[in-house]
């Protein structure tokens, strides 16, 4: 089962802030001790969760703070890459590989209007290109992962089932997953049957605050559960929407590795979850 993932824009006025406690609230309708007999899945090391923190759309200031930052931590991530936006700095991206960083497709040019494609032209336009330049630039890797731009989960026009299927006769094809950007944290053993949906949230795309990102992780923790969290820029002061300023991306990331939770790549914690037995 999906939550809330966006074929369509959300509505006008629908916060973050909002689109969390949908999702906790989703999450909490169903007992995990009913739906698995209470066994809890068993992630390395003793871990009460799960967390993958990803970054979106090959961004400078990533490159320039988000990356420091998280090796001062010790922490690895995904970066999901817009071969538009990072070109320029293909050396620095290289090296952020080198540093054992997952690097994910997030399409040639980041489209958003996804109305007029087919399934083969949204293939030819923007997922084959991206794959062969992330090939040639960072070794081949079969599969990757995958972030929907913008969110949306459709493709084409016609019904949601139409759209919603016509974008994963893609995906499936080249990618072990792909993330999306709204829903609540994932039952590890749900994984495999999400895997085209796998939800993600982003916490500070609103406001500069750790605050959402801490409840959703201690959401994670207290039912063992895999967390996604997004980011885009991140800067030395928050200047708009979707922006993290590195003060509060510092805070999220000194919170996780203070807490009983295994950090790791999107790609690796899919694959532990999707081998591993509940403990």
């Amino acid at each position: 089962m999906t939550f809330d993932v966006r074929a369509e824009p959300p509505p006008i006025g629908l916060s973050r802030r909002k689109m969390l406690a949908r999702a906790i609230g989703l999450a909490s309708a169903v007992s995990p001790a009913l739906a698995f007999g209470g066994a809890r899945f068993a992630w390395p090391g003793g871990a009460r969760g799960a967390v993958s923190l990803t970054y979106d759309d090959g961004l400078n200031s990533q490159l320039e703070y988000g990356v420091p930052q998280l090796q001062a931590a010790g922490l690895k991530a995904t970066f999901f890459l817009v071969q538009q936006n990072m070109e320029a700095r293909l050396a620095d991206w290289e090296h952020v590989a080198q540093l054992g960083h997952e690097i994910g497709d997030h399409t040639e040019n980041h489209p958003c209007r996804l109305g007029g494609f087919s399934a083969r032209g949204f293939e030819s336009a923007q997922i084959a290109p991206m794959e062969r330049f992330l090939d040639s630039n960072f070794g081949a890797s079969s599969p990757r992962v995958y972030a929907y731009p913008c969110g949306f989960i459709g493709l084409g026009r016609g019904p949601a089932h139409e759209r919603f299927g016509r974008y994963a006769e893609v995906l499936n094809r080249d990618f072990i997953a792909a993330r999306t950007t709204v829903g609540p944290p994932i039952d590890p053993r749900l994984a495999r049957s999400q895997r085209m949906h796998l939800a993600g949230f982003e916490p500070t795309y609103d406001l500069d605050t750790a605050d959402l990102a801490f409840a959703y992780l201690r959401e994670a923790m207290g039912r063992g559960h895999w967390a996604i969290l997004i980011f885009h820029d991140v800067l030395p002061a928050r200047g708009g929407e979707g922006q993290t300023s590195a003060a509060v991306h510092q805070q999220i990331l000194d919170f996780i590795r203070a807490q009983p939770l295994w950090c790791a790549p999107m790609g690796d914690v899919f694959r532990h979850a999707t081998s591993a037995r509940p403990a």
